[in-house]
C-alpha cells in the first residue's frame, strides 16, 4: 500500500471511530429522551382529560345534590328529577352524562335513547370489553377511569374514549360522563414524528460534516510533503481537536433544541385548553378549565424563568405601547381592576429589543403583584420621555404596605426587576405607605445604542 494510502487511512480510521461512537451515543440518546418525552407528554394530556372529567361529574353531582338529599321528595320523583337533569345536562360538542342502576340496566343516555331501559350488562366494545362491567366496578370501588371504543356523536366513528364513573350509593346509581380521546394519539404521533425528524435531520448533519471533514483532511494530507510527519501530525491533531470540540457543539445545540421542544409542546398544550375552554359553554366548566391553563401556564413560566433571555413575543409583533396596552386589557378583563396608560415617546422611534423587553418585564411582575396583594381598584402605566431619561411608572391606589420590612423580605419578582433595569445601567425605585397605594419607578439614560427606527 502507498505511503500516501497508509497516512490518509491512520488519519481517517480514528476520526470515523470516534464520529460513529459520538454519534451513535448522541443518536441513541436521543431517541431514549424522545421516548420519553412522548410518553410524559401523551401521561400529561390523558392527565388533563382525566382533570376535566372528574370536575364534570363533580358539577353534575353538585347539580342534582339538592334533589337527591331531599327528604320531602319520595325517592321515584328525586329520582325522575335527577333523570331530567342530567338528561338536560350537556357541554361541548359531544360531551354528555350517563346513569347506570347496578345490574346495569341504562337509565339515562341523551344522545342514544334506544338505550334507556336496556340491560348493556355484558355489552362489549369492538376489542371484547366488556366496558359496562367496568365502569361499574370502577364506581363502586370510590369512582375511577376507563378507557374502551364508543362511537362519537358528532362524526359517528367507533373511537377511543376515556370515562370517569361515580356512585349514588343511596340508590345504586352509577353516575358518569366521556371524553372523546382520539386526538391524543393524533398529538404523540405528530410529536413522535417531528422528533424523529429532528434526529434524522441530526444524522444528516454529522454525515455531510464527517464527509467535509473527510475531504479536508484528505486534501491537506495530500497537499503536505509527506516527508514533514511532525508538520502532517500535528496539523492533523489539530484538525481532530477541533472536529471533537465542534461535535461537542452540535450535541450542546441539539440539547437546547430539546429544551426549547419542551417549552413549544407547553404552549401548544395549554393552545388545546384554550379551545377546549372556548367551546364550554358552562362557567363552571369554564372556569375549571381556566384553572386548567393556569396550572399549565406555570409550567411554560416556569421554562421562561430558567430560559430567562426569552423574548416577549408581542414586543416583535406590536411593540413596546401596543404590548403594554394588550397586558392592561387583559388584566383588567380577569382581574376587574380599572387600569389606564399614558405614552409620551417621540413618534417613528421604538426601543431596542433589551430596553422593550425590560421595561414590559417589569410592568408584567408589577400588575401580578398588585393582582395578588394590593386589593387596588385602579392602576395606572405611564412611559414618558424627558430629554435623555425614560421613565416608567406603575401606580395603583391598593392597601399599601410598610417599605422597609417589604424589601427585607423582597420576593424574587422584585430582585429580578432590579437586576434587569440594573443591567441596562438605569434605576427602580420602589415608593408605598399602608393605605397609600404603591409606586413604581424606572428610570433608564438613553442613548443611541437603545433605540432604533420603527419598522
Amino acid at each position: 500500500m502507498p505511503l500516501k494510502a497508509k497516512l490518509i487511512l491512520l488519519t481517517l480510521l480514528p476520526l470515523l471511530l470516534v464520529t460513529a461512537s459520538i454519534s451513535w451515543i448522541s443518536i441513541h440518546q436521543a431517541k431514549r429522551l424522545g421516548e420519553r418525552e412522548v410518553e410524559s407528554f401523551r401521561a400529561n394530556l390523558i392527565k388533563a382529560r382525566e382533570t376535566a372529567l372528574k370536575d364534570s361529574v363533580d358539577l353534575a353531582l353538585d347539580s342534582i345534590s339538592l334533589v337527591y338529599n331531599d327528604p320531602q321528595l319520595s325517592q321515584q320523583d328525586a329520582q325522575d328529577r335527577v333523570k331530567q337533569i342530567l338528561t338536560r345536562l350537556r357541554y361541548g360538542a359531544d360531551g354528555y352524562f350517563f346513569v347506570y342502576d347496578q345490574h346495569g340496566v341504562n337509565l339515562v343516555h341523551p344522545i342514544q335513547s334506544e338505550l334507556i331501559g336496556r340491560d348493556l350488562l355484558k355489552l362489549q366494545d369492538s376489542e371484547g370489553d366488556y366496558l359496562i362491567e367496568a365502569l361499574l366496578f370502577q364506581a363502586q370501588s370510590g369512582g375511577g377511569f376507563h378507557q374502551y371504543l364508543w362511537q362519537k356523536p358528532s362524526s359517528g366513528e367507533i373511537v377511543p374514549k376515556l370515562s370517569y364513573v361515580e356512585w349514588l350509593d343511596k340508590w345504586g346509581w352509577m353516575v358518569g360522563t366521556g371524553l372523546y380521546i382520539e386526538d391524543v394519539s393524533q398529538e404523540v404521533a405528530a410529536m413522535q414524528a417531528t422528533i424523529n425528524n429532528n434526529i434524522d435531520t441530526t444524522f444528516f448533519s454529522v454525515v455531510v460534516i464527517l464527509v467535509v471533514t473527510v475531504a479536508v483532511i484528505i486534501v491537506l494530507t495530500l497537499a503536505i510533503n509527506l516527508h514533514e510527519h511532525r508538520l502532517a501530525d500535528k496539523n492533523l491533531k489539530e484538525l481532530a481537536h477541533q472536529t471533537v470540540m465542534f461535535q461537542e457543539d452540535e450535541k450542546k445545540h441539539l440539547a437546547r433544541e430539546l429544551h426549547d421542544g419542551i417549552n413549544q409542546l407547553l404552549v401548544s398544550s395549554k393552545c388545546h385548553l384554550e379551545l377546549l375552554s372556548y367551546k364550554l359553554k358552562d362557567d363552571v366548566l369554564a372556569r375549571h378549565a381556566e384553572k386548567a391553563q393556569q396550572s399549565l401556564m406555570t409550567a411554560i413560566n416556569e421554562v421562561r424563568r430558567i430560559s430567562h433571555n426569552l423574548r416577549p413575543s408581542a414586543l416583535d409583533d406590536i411593540g413596546l405601547q401596543a404590548a403594554i396596552v394588550t397586558l392592561l386589557d387583559d388584566f383588567q378583563s380577569h382581574s376587574g381592576i380599572q387600569a389606564e396608560s399614558l405614552f409620551d415617546t417621540p413618534p417613528g422611534y421604538k426601543l431596542k429589543s433589551e430596553v422593550s423587553t425590560t421595561l414590559y418585564r417589569v410592568v408584567q411582575e408589577s400588575l401580578n403583584n398588585i393582582e395578588k396583594h394590593a386589593r387596588a381598584k385602579h392602576v395606572s402605566v405611564i412611559v414618558q420621555q424627558m430629554g435623555s431619561m425614560l421613565q416608567l411608572i406603575i401606580r395603583d391606589d391598593g392597601v399599601g404596605f410598610h417599605l422597609k420590612g417589604a424589601l427585607a423580605k423582597s420576593g424574587i419578582g422584585l430582585r429580578n426587576m432590579q437586576e434587569r433595569v440594573e443591567f441596562l445601567g438605569g434605576d427602580l425605585e420602589l415608593m408605598s405607605e399602608p393605605g397609600f397605594g404603591t409606586e413604581i419607578t424606572v428610570l433608564l439614560q438613553l442613548d443611541g445604542s437603545m433605540y432604533g427606527k420603527a419598522n
